[in-house]
């Protein structure tokens, strides 16, 4: 059966979007990424990078993820509050 197939076979009211972020090898990353495109629609993916050693160097780079946390917070409270 294809992947069309299956997702028309659900009701639209029981599909919903996620989000997972893991750490794995770029072998097992890409596995893992061509069984969900077999089996889901996928959306987006993309590879996260290590920023640690920025965030732990450069105050501007915190401001910057602080900023962005504060703002993902606001958009989730407004989806929650406004989505009806």
């Amino acid at each position: 059966m294809s992947k069309q197939n299956n997702i028309k076979m659900i009701n639209k009211e029981d599909i919903g979007t996620f989000n997972i972020t893991f750490k794995t090898t770029l072998g097992h990353y890409n596995q893992i990424l061509n069984v969900l495109k077999q089996n889901v629609d996928v959306i987006s993916d993309s590879v996260v990078p290590d920023t640690k050693e920025l965030y732990n160097n450069d105050d501007y780079f915190k401001k910057l993820v602080k900023a962005e946390k504060e703002a993902r917070i606001n958009k989730l409270n407004y989806i929650n509050k406004h989505n009806v």
